[in-house]
Parts: structure tokens; C-alpha cells; sequence
């Protein structure tokens, strides 16, 4: 018996266990479906009265005018690197490519495509204005994020780790609690913005979602740094700072808190080495380093894009800005904040005045490093930083 003839035996089998007419299957073959449509109805056990009267339906003719469809045709995407594959700015090709400056489509229409006819729901969307969260290279933000992603359960070292000293143990612990605790807050905080961004700007929809993965992932690797050799968690650390961000009112608003936190982590965990006591926490700083550079690099173009569309916005980006360094200076001051990091600094409790010093240095670094990255976006804020951070960068009077 050929194989076919053997197949259909087998489903006339099936079909007269479920009820099913003697030529029903015939019908079925007659009405155009095949074998995989009548197999499928077999698989889900269908009835014979269900499925003759689906049969006895009056069949749709096909209405193809989706085939009609008045967008560019005949583009062909072709990778610009043959290592990095097909990217995202790669097929932002003819006008599928084309970004406008106020996106008006209320709907989760995709940006190129044709809108469909009849009342598409809104939704929600609040940020129609492409300079008010765009920067130009966040598709090529993105795919780096993708390349560059990392796993902290394989990438890092955990069987080296070795015994410490207690309140060395202790310090480490207590300061990956409050990274991991600053971490997830960004990442909720970001979360929470990514629906109010219009879909027309996919490819920064799609970087920010990079982003909030790369600090989730960052919240697991520091608490699993506590978790792994013999401490635990520490005490619950301020995040002033960002809770003063998921008070944002508007984007810009929220950016400007997180241009300074972004500016201060990266430039401490540049210099975090140094408080590294092996080959993992080394690991584990260097690979947030060159995730929140990234996000650096993002926060400059999305400012200086936004101050080239919005000149007259600078005066409330002071303000912004304003709040968030007391903030910050604010958490510098805490105790849990600053003794983990002058212990570490110091080598141990005995040399903690030493660690003040050091960590007085790193703190005017970062300080240093937050008001060139404002000067690279074109934004000059030292005359009018806050006394709390200018104490930072400006010698004492005697």
C-alpha cells in the first residue's frame, strides 16, 4: 500500500473513533484542506457533528487586499558588517528609516507599516516628540548592548571566591546591597517610562529595554556577590536618589536625576579596582563599567539632542539637576554609604581615616566626571553646581 494510501486508512481509523461520517474525510479533501488541516482536527479530537458543521459552512473566498498594501516594496536590508550580522540601523533603510520629529499615531502601529482601516485603540502613549527621549545612536546602542550582553551565573569566577577578613567581608557586602538595591530601583523606574514612549521611536524602545536588562542582571550579580562567601545582606541602603526620579513628572525631568546617578556610578565603578579583594569583584565592576558606559554615552546625546531642539529648556534642566545633587550629596553622607567604602579604601577597620582621604579623591572624581559629561552634551553647569558637590572639587578656605 503506498505511503499516502497508508496515511489516509489510518485517519479514516481516527475519524470513525471519533464519529466521524464514513465520507467525511472525502469532503474535507474536496473542500481543498489537506492532510495536515484534516490530521490537526483528528489531533484535537473533534466530533463528527463539529466537524461536518464546519464543513457544511459556506467557505470565504480569499480577500488578498492585504497584498495591496501602499508601503515601500521591494527593499532588501543588507548587513554594513558582516561580523555584526543584520542590525538594527541596517534596516532602517528608504522610509522605513526615516524618524519624524512628532510621531501623531496614537495606535501600536508599527513605524512603515499601513494602518489598518476601522477604530484602533490608544495606547496611552504621553511622548510623541522624538527629541524629547531620542539620541541618534541608539540603534547602534542597542545591538552593542546585545553583543556585550553577559551572564552573571557563567561569566564570573564564584568558585574562586576565598574567606575575608570580617569587616572586609562585612564592608563588600554591605556595599553590593546597595548597588544591587540602586540597580533594580533604576531598572522599575525606567520600566515604568518605556510605555509612554511612542512606538514610532522602536529603536529607542528597543535600547531602553537593553538597558533595563543590563541593570536587572547588575541587581542579581551584587546580591549574589553577597550571597557567596560567607556574609549576607547588609543594611537597606538610601536611594534618595532614585526614588527622587520615580517622582519625575516628565521625561526630561527624570533624565536629569539619572544623568547624575549614571555620571557617579560610572566614574566609581572606573576606579572600583580598587576596592576589588579578588578576580571577580575585579570582573564584576568592569562589566558594569561597560554597561553604564553605554548608558552614558546614550544620556550626552539624548541631552544635547534635546537641548538643540528645546534651547529654552535649560533653565529648568538647572533645576532638575539641582535637586538631584542634593540628593546625592545627601546619600554620599550616609553612614551605611560612606564607611563601606572608606573600610575597603583604608585596607580594613584599622586604616579607615586613610579611607577617608582616598574616598574624598574618588568622590571629586566623580564630581568631575558628572560635569564633563553635562560639558560634552553643551551644557555648562559648574558655576551653578550645588554647594555640596562643589565642596567636592574646591579646596576648603583656610
Amino acid at each position: 500500500m503506498p505511503a499516502d494510501a497508508a496515511l489516509l486508512e489510518a485517519a479514516r481509523a481516527r475519524a470513525r473513533a471519533l464519529g466521524w461520517d464514513d465520507g467525511l474525510i472525502d469532503r474535507a479533501l474536496e473542500h481543498g484542506y489537506g492532510a495536515d488541516a484534516i490530521g490537526g482536527a483528528l489531533d484535537a479530537k473533534l466530533a463528527g457533528k463539529q466537524a461536518s458543521l464546519f464543513l457544511d459552512r459556506p467557505r470565504i473566498p480569499p480577500d488578498l487586499t492585504w497584498m495591496q498594501s501602499p508601503t515601500e516594496w521591494g527593499v532588501r536590508a543588507t548587513p554594513a558588517d558582516a561580523e555584526h550580522g543584520l542590525t538594527v540601523a541596517d534596516i532602517m533603510v528608504g522610509s522605513y528609516g526615516e524618524v519624524p520629529d512628532l510621531w501623531t499615531d496614537r495606535t501600536e502601529i508599527a513605524r512603515g507599516s499601513h494602518p489598518a482601516e476601522g477604530t484602533i485603540e490608544d495606547m496611552g502613549y504621553t511622548i510623541f516628540e522624538k527629541a524629547i527621549a531620542w539620541a541618534p545612536s541608539v540603534a547602534d546602542l542597542y545591538e552593542e548592548a546585545i553583543r556585550e550582553r553577559w551572564a552573571a551565573a557563567t561569566d564570573l569566577g564564584w568558585r574562586s571566591l576565598e574567606a575575608l577578613p570580617e569587616d572586609i567581608e562585612r564592608a563588600i557586602c554591605q556595599l553590593m546591597t546597595e548597588q544591587s538595591e540602586r540597580a533594580y530601583a533604576q531598572a522599575v523606574v525606567l520600566g515604568r517610562w518605556l510605555p509612554e514612549i511612542s512606538y514610532g521611536f522602536v529603536e529607542l524602545k528597543l535600547f531602553l529595554g537593553s538597558v533595563i536588562y543590563d541593570l536587572a542582571r547588575h541587581a542579581e550579580a551584587f546580591r549574589k556577590r553577597a550571597l557567596a562567601n560567607g556574609g549576607g545582606l547588609g543594611l537597606q541602603a538610601p536611594t534618595d536618589l532614585v526614588r527622587g526620579a520615580a517622582e519625575a513628572r516628565s521625561f526630561p525631568e527624570l533624565a536629569a536625576y539619572l544623568f547624575v546617578q549614571d555620571s557617579a556610578m560610572l566614574a566609581f565603578f572606573d576606579e572600583a579596582g580598587a576596592l576589588a579583594r579578588n578576580q571577580l569583584e575585579r570582573d564584576l565592576y568592569a562589566l558594569a563599567a561597560r554597561d553604564r558606559a553605554r548608558l552614558m554615552r546614550y544620556q550626552i546625546e539624548r541631552l544635547a539632542s534635546y537641548l538643540e531642539a528645546y534651547p529654552d529648556r535649560r533653565v529648568e534642566q538647572h533645576l532638575y539637576l539641582r535637586k538631584a545633587e542634593i540628593r546625592m550629596a545627601r546619600e554620599w553622607r550616609d553612614p551605611a554609604v560612606r564607611e563601606p567604602l572608606a573600610l575597603l579604601l583604608g585596607g580594613g577597620r584599622d586604616g579607615m581615616a586613610q579611607g577617608e582621604a582616598a574616598l574624598l579623591a574618588m568622590r571629586r572624581r566623580q564630581v568631575e566626571a558628572y560635569l564633563a559629561n553635562l560639558a560634552a552634551a553643551g551644557f555648562e553647569r559648574a558655576p551653578r553646581l550645588h554647594s555640596a558637590l562643589r565642596a567636592y572639587v574646591e579646596p576648603a578656605a583656610d
